[in-house]
C-alpha cells in the first residue's frame, strides 16, 4: 500500500498527493509510458490528476508510481 492522500472526486479522476513536488514524478511516469497530469497550476504542487481506467490500467499506474516514489 502506498498510503498516499488524495482528493475524492465525483468525476472519472482523482487527485493523488505524491508527498513531493509532482513534476519529477510526472516526468518519471511518462518515461514508463504512464500518462497523468500535474496540477501544480491549480495550487496543488504535490498532486497528480489521475484518470480512472480499467483495472489493469490502474494496476499499471500504481506499480509505476510505487517504483517512482522509492
Amino acid at each position: 500500500s502506498l498510503a498516499l492522500g488524495f482528493i475524492p472526486s465525483k468525476g472519472n479522476f482523482i487527485a493523488v498527493d505524491t508527498g513531493r513536488p509532482c513534476l519529477p514524478v510526472f516526468q518519471a511516469l511518462l518515461q514508463q509510458g504512464v500518462i497523468v497530469r500535474p496540477i501544480a497550476n491549480y495550487g496543488l504542487p504535490n498532486y497528480l490528476r489521475v484518470s480512472i481506467g480499467l483495472e489493469s490500467e490502474n494496476a499499471r499506474f500504481l506499480a509505476a508510481l510505487a517504483q517512482v516514489l522509492r
